[in-house]
């Protein structure tokens, strides 16, 4: 049938409804907007302290700014208007410290950080009319807190004989993260049945301590040259590297737009479109690493529970490298959906040891006690995993030896 498309009144009055789908598509595909959010920069991790810098990079092209704005945990704390006066506004919120004077268009100084600056970050842009496109993408940023000392070796006694029992504890220095302790009777790793982990104390400033008890019988072939060497290692791993992939669920699926990063996991699996009753079933894959990366599944932004999610074998190359498989299963209840949709989240972490401690008791033949050892392997990791000389990521390792006789 022949339409006449003079103007758009007759092609609503006389042509079929295909044909009108297909006239309004080809007149709203003349006023598609160019705005690009080319990139989003924001440290995974940072030393309390320092300062922060955020960047959000776009291409307007044809179109016109109308606004950047910046959030932490869905509250906004900055904007760009290029039609206010002043163009630049912040916005008081705990933990970000915005510095107007070193920010501008999408990027955001913040003068120091501490604790309450950890946080999901999100950049908004947006085209002036008529589109008002709005481009977005968000980044986790986490906030470390290294120890001021070693961990300490409570419990020992002034003497041993074999069949003695001995009960010690170790307690690693307030840190953030938490760190993890690990034992080990003459350079060997302790048993795990002789290691018990005891509660963590959480600390008024916001930091924890981790404790671990080590029991076990004394043997004769505990005695090496007549000596029993116990040390107790608090290590601290600190993400460095954290990428996410986020799907939305609801009449159909399709990606977010929150995440861009090319190199971020991958979401595989499912139906084209999920209702009540439906049965979830999705697989998360994170990109090939030498270690692989630590993968998690959030449920409209809440961790899923552990009963959902199964690791299934890492996927390894000839190379060597291997990448992480986590599978999401669960049934959809109405619960699930908020305004008629659902969000489903893989993040990949990787993570790298940033400091290391410990105490080493030595029982033996003679009396020794040396002092205080402290070396320093400064690394500074980048966002893009290259290294510097600078002393920012420390490793501290600290032994203190204690010979006792042994009877």
């Amino acid at each position: 049938m022949f339409c006449p498309s003079r103007t758009l009144r007759l092609t609503f009055m006389n042509c079929p409804t295909m044909l009108i789908f297909i006239t309004l598509a080809a007149f709203l595909g003349q006023v598609v907007s160019a705005l690009r959010l080319q990139k989003m920069e924001v440290p995974t991790a940072v030393s309390s302290g320092d300062p922060v810098r955020l960047n959000c990079t776009y291409n307007l092209e044809s179109e016109q700014l109308y606004s950047v704005k910046w959030y932490k945990n869905n509250v906004e704390f900055y904007r760009y208007l290029p039609n206010d006066n002043p163009p630049a506004q912040k916005y008081n919120l705990l933990g970000v410290y915005v510095d107007l004077n070193k920010s501008r268009f999408g990027q955001v100084y913040l003068s120091r950080s501490d604790l309450n600056t950890e946080g999901t970050y999100r950049c908004e842009v947006s085209a002036e009319a008529p589109t008002f496109q709005t481009e977005r993408a968000e980044r986790e940023l986490r906030v470390y807190t290294l120890p001021k000392g070693g961990p300490k070796i409570h419990g020992t006694k002034a003497q041993y004989s074999p069949g003695d029992e001995v009960n010690v504890t170790c307690t690693a220095a307030p840190s953030k993260p938490v760190a993890v302790i690990k034992w080990y009777i003459n350079d060997e790793k302790a048993p795990e049945n002789s290691v018990k982990a005891l509660a963590t104390k959480r600390h008024p400033d916001g930091l924890q301590s981790s404790k671990s008890a080590l029991r076990f019988n004394v043997l004769p072939s505990h005695l090496k040259n007549n000596a029993l060497k116990l040390r107790c290692t608090a290590i601290i791993s600190q993400a460095y590297s954290m990428k996410s992939k986020e799907i939305i669920i609801g009449n159909t699926v399709r990606p977010s737009g929150l995440y861009t990063a090319a190199d971020g996991p991958t979401i595989s699996g499912g139906l084209p479109k999920y209702q009540v009753g439906d049965l979830v079933d999705v697989g998360c894959t994170s990109s090939k690493s030498q270690n692989p990366a630590k993968l998690a599944w959030s449920i409209n932004d809440k961790m899923a529970s552990p009963d959902l999610t199964v690791y299934q074998p890492p996927v390894v190359d000839n190379m060597g490298l291997k990448a992480s498989v986590l599978e999401l299963k669960f049934t959809v209840k109405a619960e699930h959906f908020h305004k008629g949709e659902m969000r489903l989240k893989c993040t990949a972490t990787l993570y790298k040891v940033i400091n290391t401690s410990s105490e080493e008791t030595v029982i033996g033949v003679s009396h020794l006690s040396s002092g205080l050892h402290v070396l320093e392997n400064s690394e500074k990791v980048h966002n893009n995993g290259s290294r510097s000389s600078t002393a920012s990521w420390v490793s501290i390792v600290s032994t203190c030896f204690v010979i006792i006789l042994l009877f």
